[in-house]
């Protein structure tokens, strides 16, 4: 009768022990998922600012840099060719000297240059060649063309957006591109 009394008295004590880990693990969740909670909600607003922020935004233009025009990317390559600096200068050109938007200043614009590959090589490498040449580009627009830097946003999609088969050469060379894309501001009527 003793020995039934000590285990009874263990059980206890162990389901007093596991009730009382699970209370503090739920209260330490509870606690940790609030304090979670208050670290996003400055990110959140800065989310719903920039979702603000990209619907009163239009496209103006696209230049698409690829080898319609001749050579823009070597294989594995982030230089940028003598053709795509000669059709960057005359896009830019182009841009400044248009009258489609005459309200639109240079400030109102945002500039998002989108770095892409073929399907050759690792899914990582893609990816970091494909930012590497957005970047390479936008150097040239801020450098060369003295866009404001604040104004140029680099994205890259690697291999994950093909335009063409990469299954021949003609379609890997014309995945090898960098897209620019100009967005202006809407006026809000």
């Amino acid at each position: 009768m003793r020995i039934t009394s000590l285990s009874d008295a263990v059980r206890i004590g162990v389901r007093a022990f596991v009730g009382a880990g699970l209370l503090f693990t739920v209260s330490g969740c509870l606690a940790t998922r609030n304090w979670v909670g208050e670290q996003l909600q400055p990110i959140k607003g800065q989310q719903a600012q920039m979702e603000t922020q990209m619907n009163n935004l239009h496209l103006e233009r696209k230049l698409v840099l690829d080898s319609t025009n001749g050579p823009t990317f070597k294989t594995g390559s982030a230089a940028l060719s003598a053709n795509a600096k000669h059709e960057i200068d005359a896009f830019v050109g182009d841009l400044q000297g248009s009258t489609a938007a005459p309200s639109a200043g240079p400030s109102e614009r945002v500039f998002v240059v989108a770095g892409y590959t073929d399907s050759v090589g690792h899914e990582d490498y893609n990816y970091e060649l494909g930012q590497r040449r957005a970047t390479s580009v936008a150097g040239y627009l801020v450098g060369n063309k003295g866009l404001d830097p604040t104004q140029v946003r680099v994205v890259s999609y690697g291999a994950s957006r093909p335009v063409a088969e990469n299954s021949t050469r003609d379609g890997r060379r014309s995945n090898r591109r960098v897209e620019i894309l100009v967005y202006q501001e809407k006026i809000a009527s």
